[in-house]
């Protein structure tokens, strides 16, 4: 008995060990050049739309945008890193993320992927001048990535406003066609306009994961995950007197997690635990919850206009939204309606 209770603490500690080495990465491109932001830190990825430009913006502020009814900054790194300029067309994207101060957004060139790193992976940079903007270089099978410290890239901008001193107008980075000036107007009038009842977790242009329970897809937010933990022979603890779409508690870390059985809360199936089941964590300050997935699927790439467009008629109240991509259909899992539960007072 005390052997197998050595072998379990053993098999606990290697897990948790594993875990800590990992962590999801949103990797972006800028000038050819690769970088990753925590993938945690990530609100909203939208397209480039129309920018407002009040007076005496920093010149590497291109416009502002509206985040949640405040106005933010969208920073330019090309001017930050002082490289060459360029002018941003519709395919740019627009990366809405927090800090431990505030929330800020960055323009890049292209979203290539939500990634899981090894941090051990992730070393320091040799030269001092430029190391406050980065936490590392990831390295791994000729795979260069800059991971940004986007904490430091804002109170630089901060901390130096003469170094970004605005001497043109930096509408001229944007591409401003007729047909494009209206494109991107179109886009800032659709996020001002989008129905209350869809997700605010789901924007314009978004990166998250596809997930099966009992044969159904769903799609979930990166933003809305913490992490994602693999069951395998985990013990869960039954709490008596719960109701049946509480799968039970697992310790994870030293944090009792409440997993949650969607499919049940839904009135649907009992899940079952599988070979590949996972824990969904769910990213959230007020609750400690996890869904019970049978298996990770994929990244996605998901343009809302295009869920908007190609979404289910057939909705009933209080049913997730449903999409069409690609020949499939996807349930969005939308956190912020699914706290909002009055069923989820018990958690």
């Amino acid at each position: 008995m005390q052997n197998d209770i050595i072998v379990a603490n053993k098999n606990l500690i290697e897990k948790t060990t594993e875990e800590n080495k990992n962590e999801y990465y949103t990797i972006i491109e800028i000038n050819e050049k690769t970088f990753g932001i925590k993938a945690k830190n990530v609100l909203e990825i939208v397209k480039l739309m129309k920018l407002d430009y009040p007076n005496k913006m920093p010149s590497c502020i291109l416009g502002i945008i509206e985040y949640e009814q405040k106005p933010i900054g969208v920073i330019d790194l090309r001017e930050v890193f002082k490289n060459k300029r360029i002018i941003y067309d519709l395919s740019a994207k627009i990366i809405i993320l927090k800090t431990e101060q505030t929330v800020i957004s960055i323009i890049c060139d292209k979203v290539l992927d939500i990634k899981k790193l090894d941090k051990e992976k992730i070393h320091h940079l040799p030269y001092q001048k430029q190391t406050d903007f980065y936490e590392g270089l990831y390295i791994n099978d000729n795979e260069n990535i800059y991971i940004l410290n986007t904490d430091s890239i804002a109170n630089y901008i901060d901390l130096n406003p003469a170094l970004f001193e605005n001497k043109e107008d930096n509408n001229s980075y944007i591409i401003n066609d007729e047909n494009s000036k209206k494109i991107l107007a179109e886009r800032k009038n659709f996020l001002s306009t989008v129905d209350e009842d869809i997700t605010t977790n789901t924007p314009l242009y978004d990166r998250g994961v596809s997930f099966i329970i009992n044969n159904i897809k769903y799609y979930i937010n990166m933003a809305s995950v913490k992490e994602f933990f693999k069951v395998n022979n985990s013990k869960f603890i039954k709490v008596p007197s719960t109701p049946d779409y509480i799968f039970g508690l697992i310790n994870i870390k030293g944090d009792y997690i409440t997993v949650l059985d969607i499919r049940r809360f839904f009135n649907t199936s009992k899940t079952e635990i599988k070979e590949k089941s996972t824990i969904i964590i769910l990213n959230s300050n007020e609750y400690k919850i996890g869904i019970l997935a049978d298996e990770i699927c994929e990244s996605m790439n998901v343009d809302f206009e295009e869920i908007l467009q190609n979404r289910l008629n057939s909705q009933e109240e209080n049913k997730m939204l449903e999409f069409v991509k690609d020949g499939e259909i996807y349930q969005v899992l939308d956190t912020e309606k699914l706290f909002q539960d009055e069923r989820l007072t018990i958690c």
